[in-house]
């Protein structure tokens, strides 16, 4: 099997999702569920069953475990919403929240 390609110098590097969480914690109203199944085994407890969201505490998802910018994780990682399946670290998103609350770029993976 051929080896990856060997990103360029000039790629930023992606952030590493299990120390950082700023996509967890950036808005209230985010995750959204889209469709009638997805969410389906994420806890009713986590589920603003009304706004079709995540429940949250102010920003945070109800189900991000773990200090922002050191260690964290998804209580309902294999049921995740798919927004949540879909934000891609290093996206231009996921670099506007990283900037937005603060959280540098230290910890990295490699593509």
């Amino acid at each position: 099997m051929p080896e990856p390609p060997m990103p360029h110098a000039t790629e930023a590097p992606i952030p590493d999702c299990v120390t950082c969480g700023g996509c967890c914690a950036w808005s209230e109203t985010w995750p959204v569920l889209i469709g009638d199944r997805d969410g389906e085994g994420i806890p009713e407890d986590l589920i603003d069953v009304d706004n079709q969201r995540m429940q949250s505490y102010g920003n945070r998802c109800t189900a991000l475990e773990g200090k922002l910018g050191e260690r964290v994780g998804c209580s309902v990682y294999h049921h995740r919403p798919l927004v949540c399946r879909e934000f891609a670290a290093g996206s231009d998103d996921c670099l506007m929240v990283r900037r937005e609350l603060r959280l540098d770029l230290p910890a990295t993976i490699t593509p």
